[in-house]
């Protein structure tokens, strides 16, 4: 993948080819919508992320791996 340089305050989304590769058409991952808040790992390649809306479980914090991210304009 491409790597992306994400920022901590970022608006971000989880792509388009990570959802089809896992499957999700519909459900909370296509449509989350949120705001980096931190980056961490040996290279910064996990970003934590306050969600604008909570996932099944009420959940507004979450994450992801940047290759699987991508900024919203």
């Amino acid at each position: 993948m491409t790597k992306r340089i994400l920022k901590v305050g970022d608006r971000v989304r989880y792509s388009s080819a990570f959802c089809r590769h896992i499957g999700a058409i519909t459900g909370f991952t296509p449509q989350a919508r949120g705001v980096v808040t931190r980056l961490w790992g040996g290279t910064q390649q996990f970003a934590d992320i306050v969600w604008d809306f909570p996932d099944d479980e009420g959940n507004l914090c979450g994450g992801g791996h940047i290759d699987n991210l991508e900024s919203l304009k």
